[in-house]
């Protein structure tokens, strides 16, 4: 027995949602139950949830979900235990996820509704983002917000350990970038509208509490995906060539994948890396190519981040395009 013919026991219905990797089938987890988490790749041998983490081949689904033995795990799909070779995959520096806390979530959700409308009443906030590029719709698909000023919260309120050192939670004024996983808030940041060129903290805040995951823009189901740096541009990326590659940002060149993203790369047909075109980036290409075989370098034609060149009038679907064809 495969895969498909395990799950579809179990009465899920899997539905095929694209060719990679001989096939790649969703359906929901029967495990934690999330609505088309729940990843299968039938001629691989391997599942994988993204939102409880779960994963394996046949014998491990029979042992997570049938609560079966090895041993009977390994007679149901008709494998002889002890011919098994057991294939390693290398985890890149792994990077370990953490669920924010149901205070931290309930609180993240007020601010991000108050700051999204608040946005949508400012006239200048929102044609700053008019003029990166973005449209008014993909502004409300990402629920981005508007804070206009520096707020004080305390830990405790968030769910968050109080000392005497850290009593507070600051939320600087600036534009609201939610990170949702389905319906649930996973990370919160800021991209500070006091910072100037040349100041010591950088210009994006990210709130504590909030989950290290590096968030997927689109699709996840497309085949292939671009790496770029921040939040903004990875939207821009999805708005302007959603239908042929999912993004995925990493918020800083020297960010690493989780293990359910590391997962997901891998099973890409192709990996386009587009950090911004500076010293940074160019470093941390040498990681990205070592961990994932499936990579190509692919830096924008002209100026430093795919926005940038947006904003100069290049066409980041011929952009895309290119590197699909080359």
């Amino acid at each position: 027995m495969n895969l498909l013919d395990l799950i579809e026991e179990l009465g899920l219905e899997p539905r095929k949602t694209s060719i990679s990797r001989g096939g790649e089938y969703h359906c929901p987890c029967p495990g934690c139950a999330g609505t088309d988490r729940f990843m299968l790749w039938p001629e691989e041998d391997r599942y994988w949830c993204r939102q409880c983490g779960m994963k394996g081949d046949a014998i491990q689904f029979c042992r997570d979900f049938q609560g079966l033995s090895f041993r009977s795990a390994c007679a149901k799909v008709q494998k002889d235990p002890v011919d098994l070779n057991f294939r390693l995959r290398r985890q890149p520096n792994p990077v370990p996820t953490r669920v924010p806390t149901s205070s931290w979530e309930e609180k993240a959700k007020i601010f991000v509704e108050k700051s999204a409308q608040r946005l949508l009443i400012d006239i200048a906030a929102v044609k700053l983002l008019l003029q990166r590029g973005l449209t008014l719709d993909s502004i409300k698909k990402n629920r981005l917000g508007w804070n206009p000023l520096k707020l004080f919260c305390r830990r405790t309120d968030w769910g968050l350990e109080e000392t005497e050192e850290r009593q507070w939670v600051c939320l600087p004024a600036g534009f609201v970038i939610p990170i949702f996983e389905s319906e649930d808030i996973q990370k919160l940041k800021i991209r500070k509208s006091e910072w100037k060129e040349g100041d010591f903290y950088g210009k994006y805040y990210e709130v504590p509490g909030s989950s290290p995951i590096l968030p997927i823009f689109g699709n996840p189901s497309n085949e292939t995906v671009i790496i770029v740096e921040s939040e903004f541009d990875a939207m821009l990326v999805v708005q302007e060539a959603g239908d042929l590659c999912a993004c995925v940002a990493l918020g800083g060149a020297q960010k690493r994948p989780h293990p359910f993203l590391h997962e997901w790369l891998l099973n890409r047909k192709l990996i386009l890396f587009a950090l911004d075109f500076d010293e940074a980036g160019k470093k941390e290409y040498a990681y990205w190519h070592k961990s994932y075989p499936n990579l190509a370098p692919w830096p924008i034609p002209e100026e430093k981040s795919p926005g940038d060149y947006f904003s100069k009038g290049g066409s980041l679907k011929k952009w895309i395009l290119s590197g699909l064809q080359s």
